[in-house]
This record gives structure tokens, sequence and C-alpha cells, in this order.
């Protein structure tokens, strides 16, 4: 009786053995030989959104037994501990990755189940979705190295601020162009004309954006202010239904008109007033440690980049917050031209700037910056101005109770 028992209990286990075995990779079921596996752009994948390729993303491909898979889609993690020691000018510092954006305007991930065509090794798929902010087609395929995905008809559930939208004429009018509202009861020591006057921070801005950046060519015509070339270089920016933004703007180098690629940034409207932002991190980043000069202290620095990071990190994958709606008047209560304001708001902006202040105490990091922009032709006069500006941005910062900063636009 033992024996037959023993005998039974094998049988059982053999049949159970090979049930499992042909479950796992039965040649009748599409993708059976496929495993769970990540994708990248550096490892087999394949990214387009509306025809264009899109870089920085990842999809996870995770089988099942009956001939389906789910497939999610996420931003690739973006490791900034190289980025980190180079602002802060000190090894060791700890690795940090952070996410990023995804693949589908306004959705960090997104979890596609599909259904395998194919061999157990080489599958296509297609279908249709949607999520919270859009809705959208995809084909693709799939084998164990490369994986092939396409969405399409990709379009925003609100397209109310779909269009192009150009930068109302300056006319001499700082209004008609710039939003810039920042109440705060501190203000700053200026150089004015060879005065020094304490002047209130929003003054100070608005001033700078529309004064000539250099002294009159050798003709005695004036040079363009900040807004002047502003107006100069961007032609229009587009929010395509899709989700995309573009700009079309003047390429310094080339000379001629030029528009930003798809997949740079993307936009959904979260409210009547507002919409998100979503910038591609890596290449923003890199820009900003290529332009950095200084070398300040590293152990002050590691606290600011902290705080800092803080503060922008969610926005990675989460979005920039923009604030949109009427432009505000001048102070004889008009603008030339009917336009729409998009900025950052206090909620957004203070907690940033409260971050970036105690920067400003370190007077290295203060003396390098003064020191860089009296270098610099295009800062004319206003390079005079900075060690005050800069000696007072805590105490202005820490007595804000009101920023907005931004531009103004118009379909």
């Amino acid at each position: 009786m033992k024996l037959n028992l023993f005998y039974a209990l094998a049988i059982a286990g053999v049949m159970t053995t090979f049930s499992s075995c042909s479950d796992n990779d039965d040649p009748t079921i599409p993708g059976s030989a496929l495993v769970e596996k990540t994708y990248s752009g550096t490892d087999g994948l394949t990214l387009s959104l509306n025809g264009s390729q899109i870089i920085g993303k990842t999809i996870t491909f995770v089988p099942t037994s009956d001939g389906n898979a789910t497939l999610t889609l996420a931003g690739e993690p973006l490791n900034i501990s190289d980025i980190m020691t180079a602002i802060t000018r000190s090894y060791g510092v700890p690795g940090v990755t952070v996410p990023t954006a995804g693949v589908l305007p306004g959705s960090a991930t997104v979890s596609i189940p599909v259904t395998l065509i194919g061999d157990t090794d080489n599958c296509t798929f297609s279908g249709t979705g949607e999520t919270e902010y859009c809705t959208y087609s995809y084909d693709g395929s799939a084998t164990p190295d490369v994986i092939i995905f396409n969405l399409s008809d990709v379009k925003l559930k609100n397209t109310s601020l779909a269009g192009t939208w150009k930068l109302p004429a300056l006319d001499e009018n700082f209004f008609n162009v710039a939003r810039v509202e920042w109440k705060a009861e501190k203000g700053a020591l200026v150089d004015l004309f060879g005065f020094e006057m304490e002047m209130p921070i929003e003054t100070i801005i608005r001033l700078a954006l529309v004064t000539p950046l250099l002294e009159p060519d050798e003709d005695g015509n004036p040079t363009s202010s900040p807004l002047q070339m502003l107006e100069n270089v961007l032609d229009n920016v587009t929010f395509e239904e899709n989700g995309d933004v573009t700009a079309r703007f003047l390429d310094i180098e080339k000379g001629e008109m030029t528009t930003s690629p798809a997949g740079i940034a993307q936009y959904v409207v979260t409210s009547d007033n507002t919409l998100r932002l979503f910038l591609n991190p890596a290449a923003i980043i890199a820009n900003a440690v290529a332009n950095t000069k200084s070398t300040t202290r590293a152990a002050d620095l590691s606290i600011v980049i902290e705080n800092l990071m803080q503060q922008l990190i969610p926005m990675l994958s989460e979005g920039i917050p923009v604030s949109y709606g009427p432009a505000i008047v001048d102070e004889d209560g008009k603008i030339s031209e009917e336009a729409t304001a998009f900025y950052l708001n206090t909620e957004t902006l203070l907690p940033i700037l409260k971050a970036f202040a105690p920067l400003m105490t370190d007077n290295d990091f203060v003396n390098s910056i003064i020191e860089e922009a009296k270098k610099d032709p295009a800062m004319g006069s206003m390079a005079n101005t900075l060690s005050g500006i800069l000696k007072a941005f805590p105490e202005i910062v820490n007595s804000t109770s009101k920023v907005e900063i931004g531009i103004n636009l118009k379909k």
C-alpha cells in the first residue's frame, strides 16, 4: 500500500511538471516564449507618437500564459548623480534617480492590456484606449530583443487651448508682453544713474526687461531690450490637439526660423485656468550643467541643491503647473491688444525661490556672478545693480506675499 501511494505521488509530480512546461512554452499560444522585460531606447525600444520618434521612455512587457500581455509605458528614470557632482564640485554625492514624465500627456505611467497575435516569440498587437486626459490608438510588435510601439490618433479630451499663439505687439508697453507681479516688503539697493536707492523687486525686473542691453551703436541707434529680443526671436507657440507644445523661433546661429521637434514638451489642461507643462528634464539639466561656471563650496551648495530638488523633482513627472487668464493692465488700465497671460503663480514660484535664496548668502557665489556679469557686454548697466539685488534676495523672498511671472500670448 505504501509503495502504491509512493508511485501515485511520483506520477502526479511528473504530470504536473509536464503540464507546467506545456503552459509556459505552448507552441500554439502567441508570445509563450516571451518573458517579462523592460525595454528602453538603449535596450530594444522603438517608440513613436503620432509619427514622431520619442526618446527617454520605457515600456515594460509582461506576458501571461493565455496569449495576452500588459504593456506599461513610462518615462525613463533619470540618474542625476553625475550632474549633482558637477554642480557641487564634490565627489561622493549620493546617486539620485528620479522619475520623469510619461509617454502620453498627463500620465506618469499607462498600463495597456493587449492581445498577442503571431508566434511564440514574435507577436503583434493593436487597439485603442484612453487615459484621464486623452484618447489614442496603438499598434506594434514584440520579440525577445525588440519592441516596436506606435501611438497614433492621440488627442486631448480638453482642446480649449489648442492652436497657434503669438506675442502681442510690444508697442513700448511692458504690460503687452510680460506679466510680472512681485509684492514684497523688502526691496533692494540699486545704483541708478550714479545714485543709490532702494527699489521694489517688481520695479527692478520690469525696468530690466525694457532697458536696452547695450549702449547705442556708433550711429546712435538704440539696442534691443530683453523684451524686444524676445519679440524678434519668438515667432509663435503652438499647443497641439495631441498634447505636444512646439515653438517657432529664430535660430541665431543659422539665421533662420526653425520649429522645435515634437516630444520636447507636452501639456494637458487640468482646470479652467491651469495647465500642466511636461518638459524633457535630461535636456534642461544637461544645459544647466554645461553653463555652470561657479566654484562655490560643495558643503553649502549640497543643502541648497537638496532643497531645490524637493521642489523640482515632482515637476519632472507630474508637470509644471502653469496658470493662465486675462493679461494684467498697465497703470492706465489698458493693454493695446487682448491677450492671455501664461505664468507661474505664487504657489509654484515661492517655494522654489525660498529653496534657492540661501545660495545668495554665499559671498563667493555672489561675487562670481557679479564678475561674470561685468565681463558680459550684454549686461550693460545692469551689472552694476546686481550686487545690491543678489545680497537683498533672501530678505526679499522671505517678505514676499505674491509673485507671478510669465508672458502674454494671443491666438
